[in-house]
């Protein structure tokens, strides 16, 4: 996913009978430089299951992974209206192991694709994609692609793990600018649920489990991981461009906006095709910090 430094090194509790807080205070502090970290640490962990948690965490069918990468691309092409051409230069942020990065560009001229983690984006490029540019970006910005040249800038499954709203407003503002007149931003967040009010309390089980099991991911309740859940209204006032908005497999929102000067879109054909992206049934929310 998307400062320098190595993977934070946790505290051992104490061999002590004493209760033991969990030192969550050292975790509390997120910035862009220990989402890097944290993004580098998991690439050498297990990249995939970083990706997607919705797949196992050990034996993982990478053949399924990448194939539902094809699958999320087309669902998200329906919802905002999205006909790619062969001309068509796209910006991804948040490319990760380059899942929706290979099937944008099987259909576009051009992928420019962003990650704060060099681990992910060295997996990204093993595929070697002769139509991408794979970035090792700031984490809040898209330095390195020209004003108004892009067709599309696109993150999905990304934002939700962003340290604060201010770096959400600068990277929105950024895909404003990378987008040509009539060019569209499109990206996903996480739903406000009920578990956003006991969070610091699923912090500490997640901690706790994480102890006492042996295996499985770890850093659960890191910051980094858990990120942000904004309201829609705050989502709409930090965008440059005005949003329209659809849930997304059952457990997503979907944004996406044009900038203006181009072309008017056609509302029908949008509600057509975002109802046929969106399931009532759609995905289980992870009840307690939600799936990537």
């Amino acid at each position: 996913m998307q400062g320098p430094g190595g993977p934070h090194r946790e505290s051992h509790p104490p061999s002590t009978s004493a209760v033991v807080v969990p030192p969550l205070q050292y975790h509390s502090a997120m910035s862009l430089r220990t989402s890097r970290a944290f993004w580098d640490a998991k690439a050498t962990e297990n990249p995939y299951w970083y990706v997607s948690s919705y797949g196992a965490y050990g034996e993982r069918d990478l053949d399924e992974f990448w194939a539902a990468g094809v699958r999320i691309w087309r669902d998200l092409r329906e919802a905002i209206g999205y006909v790619p051409r062969r001309e068509s230069v796209v910006v991804e942020i948040g490319c990760g192991v380059g899942r929706l990065t290979r099937a944008i560009a099987a259909d576009v001229g051009h992928v420019h694709a962003f990650d704060i983690s060099e681990g992910m984006l060295a997996v990204a490029q093993r595929a070697g994609l002769p139509n991408a540019t794979f970035h090792r970006g700031d984490g809040d910005s898209l330095a390195g692609v020209d004003d108004g040249t892009a067709d599309l800038a696109i993150a999905y499954c990304v934002f939700q793990h962003l340290p604060s709203h201010a770096v959400l407003n600068r990277y929105l503002t950024e895909m404003r600018r990378v987008v040509k007149p009539g060019g569209i931003i499109a990206f996903t967040l996480s739903p406000r649920t009920w578990d956003d009010a006991l969070r610091p309390v699923l912090r500490v089980h997640r901690w706790l489990r994480e102890k006492i099991a042996s295996g499985g991911p770890r850093g659960l309740y890191r910051r980094e991981w858990i990120g942000i859940r904004p309201r829609r209204d705050d989502v709409h006032a930090l965008s440059p461009v005005p949003l329209d908005f659809t849930p997304l497999h059952g457990d997503k929102w979907l944004f996406w906006g044009r900038a203006p000067g181009g072309a008017a879109q056609s509302t029908a054909r949008v509600a057509a095709s975002a109802s046929r992206a969106t399931s009532p049934a759609g995905r289980a929310h992870d009840a307690v910090f939600g799936a990537s």
